[in-house]
This record gives structure tokens, C-alpha cells and sequence, in this order.
């Protein structure tokens, strides 16, 4: 915890003092790397190369990698209990939320992590409760997209629900319309586009372009989802979980 608050004091001082500080108690980070005015509460960060941070973020996870070139913009708000890996020159542009709950809600290690040259850009809300991965040269597009990784489905009478988890995995050379919307446990493979305003419920397997297909009923209940999916074995966890692998 010292170690932490110890970050975050560093990062208000100006860009080339806190790196000799950082190096000192041990901490992998070059002299080009940039770290503008912003909170930072951290155990573990690694930045390579011309690796860069903007100014007026708050960041509070657990790890934090970025190779060469690769930058956080402004005014994101980063918070929970989960890794972040940028590749070399992917970016996470500016005031975009990734979030997750504490550990009880949630559950073993979550990472978001992005390839080469790939870019989640601006105003975008992005739910880690399971990880997400982009590939390389891959682009969550425009403004206001949401990748959910968790989600609940509730009984037709009664208090009973469950919660649906599903990591998110989205291939090379993908572009993805402003304004999407994810659902939990969607693969999405190479040479994609999605078109602007489409809503992601099932896996997207053949290359080429998609828009947002009619509204449809689907005969579902809450037992059909028991039934179908995987429980969550963890007694630490507060909600009935079930996988959507």
C-alpha cells in the first residue's frame, strides 16, 4: 500500500524527475517513457521505450505493461482488480472508463490487453469482470461502445437470477462501429468490421462486414440458461455464476 501512494506522489512531479525515483525502488521504466499529471495507485508498472501517460487520469488496478509507443491519453479513470498490457504503439485514448468490482463480486485475475497498433479511443466503457483482448491493428472506434463481460439473467417469478460471465476476445485487423454494445462471451476473429450501433451477442466467425441485425425473441428462460451453462465453482463469490465459454 505505501508503495502505491508512493506512485501516485511521483506522478505529480514533472516527467523526467519520478522516472530516476521509480528506477530507485525498482520499478521498469525508461528514461523516454512520460508520465504526465495524473493519479497512479500501482504495484507493478513497466514502461518501455517512448511509452507514455497522460495528464488527469486515475488509475487504480493491479499491473500495468507498456511497450514502446504505446500511451494512455487523458482523463481516464482505470479502477479494479485487473491487468492492463498495451502492445507496441496500441493506445487507450481519453475518457474512457475500465472498471471492475473487488474480489468477492468478482473473481480470480482479469486482464485487458491490446496488440500491436490497436486502439480503444475515446468515451468508450469497458467492464473487466473477465478479460478482454484485442489483436493486432484492431480499433474500438468513435465514442460510447460498451464491452460487457458479465450480465444477469432473471427467473419469470421470484427472486431468483443468475449472473452470466463470458470473456470478450476480438481478432486482428477488426474495426468496430461507434456505439457498439457487447454481450458477455463474444469471439470475434479476424478482418472484421462492425458497423456503428450493432449489438454483439454471438460469435462473429467469418471475415467481412456486419450491421446491427432486427431485434429477435428467443425462446430462454432461466432454467434453459442453468441448464446450458457452466456453474461457477467459488464459494467466495457472492453471486450464482455461470460461464458462457
Amino acid at each position: 500500500m505505501i508503495k502505491k501512494y508512493f506512485f501516485a506522489l511521483l506522478c505529480l512531479l514533472p516527467f523526467k524527475l519520478p522516472n530516476f525515483f521509480l528506477r530507485l525502488f525498482g520499478v521498469n521504466i525508461t528514461n523516454k517513457a512520460k508520465i504526465g499529471f495524473s493519479i497512479i495507485l500501482l504495484s507493478d508498472i513497466n514502461m518501455i521505450g517512448n511509452s507514455k501517460i497522460g495528464h488527469f487520469n486515475f488509475i487504480k488496478c493491479d499491473k500495468l505493461y507498456l511497450e514502446d509507443q504505446s500511451y494512455i491519453g487523458h482523463l481516464n479513470k482505470i479502477k479494479g482488480p485487473f491487468d492492463i498490457e498495451l502492445g507496441k504503439r496500441s493506445a487507450i485514448g481519453n475518457s474512457n472508463k475500465l472498471v471492475r468490482a473487488n474480489l468477492g463480486v468478482t473473481y480470480g485475475k482479469s486482464v485487458l490487453k491490446l496488440g500491436e497498433l490497436s486502439k480503444v479511443t475515446s468515451e468508450h466503457y469497458l467492464d473487466l469482470t473477465n478479460s478482454i483482448t484485442m489483436g493486432n491493428f484492431t480499433t474500438l472506434a468513435g465514442i460510447r461502445s460498451q464491452i460487457w463481460t458479465h450480465g444477469y439473467m432473471h427467473a419469470n417469478t421470484g427472486e431468483d437470477r443468475v449472473r452470466i460471465d463470458g470473456k470478450i476476445e476480438i481478432g486482428n485487423n477488426v474495426y468496430i462501429g461507434s456505439g457498439c454494445i457487447f454481450n458477455p462471451g463474444v469471439k470475434i476473429l479476424n478482418a472484421i468490421s462492425v458497423g456503428s450501433g450493432s449489438i454483439l451477442s454471438k460469435n462473429l466467425k467469418k471475415s467481412g462486414m456486419y450491421v446491427n441485425q432486427p431485434l429477435r425473441y428467443l425462446d430462454n428462460d432461466i432454467e434453459v440458461v442453468k441448464r446450458k451453462l457452466k456453474r461457477l465453482d467459488n464459494p467466495d463469490v457472492i453471486d450464482k455464476v455461470y460461464l458462457k465459454e
